[in-house]
């Protein structure tokens, strides 16, 4: 194991200890607090959808969709909604969102389209159909990635130079089986198919692996983030559901995130 693992697992093991502790600390000092949101929720339901986008108009692109869903009913009978969406793609069709750690340097042009927070959202398990609205924060993101390596080969540093040009725009996106059409306002639309498709009882944003029988963070999904660690579009495992700073990269933040949700 190379120094850089070391250390993020390092770290990784702080964050766990100090995750529990603050924990903890919390349930001891505001108990009642706990059971009293608890028992307002009556029901709650989380939609996870992961696609792959293939076309963009009529260029070929390599791209991935991710969105999630989630409504809670709480006894006062109020009903919350929480839907946000990510898209990105590339028209670099021989280098993926999620290629591999080459050591050579590279250039690397890809889009963002993100929604937040949706103000529409429908779903209907009978037809398996989704749809959902809003106004999408869009990138146009150029990433000058240099690789540094030690007289063995091994990586030892990777320098990231970043040029982004953001925009807004009104968009739906419409999933209709296993197939989604994203249109956005003034950009050719993004289509492709679902490869996943979660409904759980439960909602956690921080839970990275697929165990579905439990809601909790657990070691394996501090675990699953560290491993990623370092991945950004273009180069590693990059995953966007990870990337909670939204900087393009996993990184120590991102880490730290997870496991202050323990």
């Amino acid at each position: 194991m190379n120094k850089n693992k070391v250390v993020i697992f390092a770290i990784v093991g702080i964050l766990l200890a100090s995750s529990v502790a603050l924990a903890v600390g919390f349930a001891a000092a505001a108990p009642s607090m706990m059971q009293n949101i608890a028992s307002r929720l009556s029901q709650a339901s989380w939609v996870k959808i992961n696609g792959n986008i293939d076309k963009w108009g009529t260029t070929d692109v390599r791209g991935l969709l991710q969105t999630q869903s989630r409504t809670a009913l709480f006894q006062s009978s109020d009903t919350r909604q929480l839907t946000g969406a990510t898209a990105i793609w590339t028209t670099n069709t021989t280098r993926a969102i999620q290629a591999a750690r080459a050591k050579e340097n590279f250039t690397y042009v890809f889009y963002v389209a993100r929604l937040p927070n949706a103000s529409a959202s429908t779903s209907s398990a009978s037809t398996n159909s989704y749809f959902l609205n809003g106004t999408w924060n869009l990138a146009t993101v150029k990433s000058t990635v240099t690789i540094i390596t030690n007289e063995n080969g091994t990586i030892t540093r990777v320098h990231r130079d970043q040029d982004i040009t953001p925009t807004q725009a009104y968009g739906e996106l419409t999933v209709t089986g296993n197939q989604f059409t994203l249109n956005i306002n003034g950009i050719d639309p993004l289509t492709g198919s679902v490869y996943r498709s979660i409904t759980r009882s439960w909602f956690n944003p921080f839970k990275m692996t697929d165990d579905s029988t439990i809601s909790t963070i657990t070691r394996a999904d501090i675990k699953a983030v560290a491993q990623s660690y370092g991945a950004m579009p273009g180069w590693g495992n990059y995953d966007t559901s990870m990337d909670f700073n939204n900087n393009y990269r996993v990184d120590i933040a991102d880490i730290s995130t997870v496991a202050a949700n323990m």
